[in-house]
Protein backbone atom coordinates (compact mmCIF):
# COMPACT_ATOMS: atom_id res chain seq x y z
CA UNK A 1 0.00 0.00 0.00
CA UNK A 2 1.10 3.73 -1.05
CA UNK A 3 0.15 7.50 -0.65
CA UNK A 4 1.26 8.21 -4.15
CA UNK A 5 -2.54 9.23 -5.01
CA UNK A 6 -2.90 11.60 -2.04
CA UNK A 7 0.19 13.20 -2.07
CA UNK A 8 -0.21 13.39 -5.59
CA UNK A 9 -3.43 14.91 -5.48
CA UNK A 10 -2.64 17.78 -2.80
CA UNK A 11 0.16 19.06 -5.06
CA UNK A 12 -1.83 19.13 -8.15
CA UNK A 13 0.70 16.28 -10.04
CA UNK A 14 -0.10 14.18 -13.36
CA UNK A 15 0.90 10.78 -13.12
CA UNK A 16 3.27 11.96 -16.20
CA UNK A 17 4.13 14.76 -14.00
CA UNK A 18 5.88 12.29 -11.38
CA UNK A 19 6.66 9.89 -14.41
CA UNK A 20 8.94 13.16 -15.90
CA UNK A 21 10.79 13.39 -12.85
CA UNK A 22 11.53 10.05 -11.71
CA UNK A 23 12.01 8.42 -15.14
CA UNK A 24 9.46 5.95 -14.87
CA UNK A 25 6.28 5.35 -17.04
CA UNK A 26 2.65 7.32 -16.43
CA UNK A 27 1.16 3.72 -16.30
CA UNK A 28 4.13 1.87 -14.42
CA UNK A 29 2.87 4.47 -11.33
CA UNK A 30 -0.72 4.70 -11.75
CA UNK A 31 -0.32 0.61 -11.58
CA UNK A 32 1.54 1.09 -8.47
CA UNK A 33 -0.70 3.87 -7.25
CA UNK A 34 -4.05 1.93 -7.60
CA UNK A 35 -2.40 -1.61 -5.89
CA UNK A 36 -2.39 -3.32 -9.46
CA UNK A 37 1.59 -3.65 -9.15
CA UNK A 38 2.98 -5.12 -5.88
CA UNK A 39 6.81 -4.74 -4.44
CA UNK A 40 8.91 -2.04 -6.04
CA UNK A 41 12.35 -1.59 -5.46
CA UNK A 42 14.09 0.82 -3.32
CA UNK A 43 15.52 2.26 -6.13
CA UNK A 44 11.69 2.69 -7.48
CA UNK A 45 10.28 3.73 -4.17
CA UNK A 46 13.28 6.91 -3.49
CA UNK A 47 12.71 8.26 -7.57
CA UNK A 48 8.78 8.40 -6.81
CA UNK A 49 9.35 9.86 -3.48
CA UNK A 50 11.54 12.41 -4.97
CA UNK A 51 9.51 13.17 -7.46
CA UNK A 52 6.80 13.75 -5.01
CA UNK A 53 8.97 15.67 -2.88
CA UNK A 54 8.57 13.28 0.55
CA UNK A 55 10.39 10.79 2.34
CA UNK A 56 10.25 7.56 1.08
CA UNK A 57 8.74 6.54 4.52
CA UNK A 58 5.58 8.99 3.58
CA UNK A 59 4.69 7.80 0.56
CA UNK A 60 5.24 4.02 0.79
CA UNK A 61 4.21 1.77 3.78
CA UNK A 62 7.56 -0.31 5.23
CA UNK A 63 7.28 -2.98 7.15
Amino acid sequence: MNNIDSIRKKKALSYGDIAKESGLTPTYIHLLAKGKRNNPSLDVMQKISQALGEKVEKVFKIN
